[in-house]
């Protein structure tokens, strides 16, 4: 079975096919510190928010068992931009990686997201493409919505690592809430990762925000560094915590 609507009996009308779901970035990532005083007030009440941000712009291709055809009849459906914020944070005496914004510019991608309890919006996201023959000085991703900015990360690679530190963050924490349907669940993503190559260097954060995007909260004291990288992530269990 599909996991949406629209169903038919062929169940190829769906807005969502049936998983499992596989994803490849191609990401351009930023490890800064924020102030624990003003990220309190973006995380769930009874989750404490550590001073860790991680903030990303990926090119994506998503891809399922289930619906190989769509990759070759429908590439457009499939293949997406994101841009996301992950805090690190304290539940119940483990560590996570909670994401309180995520923005992406495919319907696919968007009612995926918010089925697992990823806070998905609409956005336009552009970043630097990726090439083994074409070699930047600097690469950037940015993300806008409703006339205004959101993010934009830079970053001049210097050398290659072994690792990222958002995988220090823990599993990844998920607030799925739909108040019409007396939904709020504390779910919990646990990632299967598989990596490319990760490159490291210096890298800057630029924060927007607007109207119906408080971003504010997530202003970085200090960037670390900043990284390209390219990786596959599958879902090695999805479930509600709370």
């Amino acid at each position: 079975m599909p996991w949406t609507s629209p169903l038919t009996p062929s169940g190829r009308s769906a807005l969502v096919p049936d998983g499992p779901w596989y994803y490849v970035f191609d990401a351009i990532g930023i490890h800064a510190k924020g102030d624990p005083s003003k990220l309190k007030d973006v995380v769930p009440e009874e989750v404490k928010a550590r001073e860790d941000l991680w903030f990303y712009v990926a090119d994506i291709v998503s891809f399922s068992p289930n619906a190989r055809e769509l990759n070759y009849e429908a590439p457009g459906l499939l293949q997406y931009r994101e841009a996301a914020i992950f805090v690190r944070v304290d539940w119940r005496g483990r560590s996570y990686a909670y994401c309180p914004f995520m923005y992406v510019d495919s319907d696919v991608s968007l009612v995926r997201g918010l089925v697992a309890g990823f806070p998905k919006k609409i956005a336009h996201i552009e970043m630097t493409k990726f090439h083994d023959l074409f070699k930047h000085g600097r690469y950037g991703g940015l993300a806008y919505r409703a006339g205004y900015g959101l993010m934009k990360l830079v970053v001049e690679p210097e050398r290659e690592a072994r690792e990222l530190p958002l995988d220090g963050f823990g599993n990844w924490l998920l607030r799925r809430y739909i108040k019409p349907l007396n939904v709020d669940d504390m779910v919990e993503f646990v990632p299967e990762v598989q990596y490319g190559r990760i490159i490291e260097g210096r890298g800057t954060v630029r924060l927007g925000g607007g109207i119906n995007d408080e971003l504010d909260a997530f202003e970085p004291v200090e960037v670390l560094k900043g990284y390209l990288y390219s990786v596959k992530i599958g879902i090695r269990e999805l479930r509600v915590l709370h």
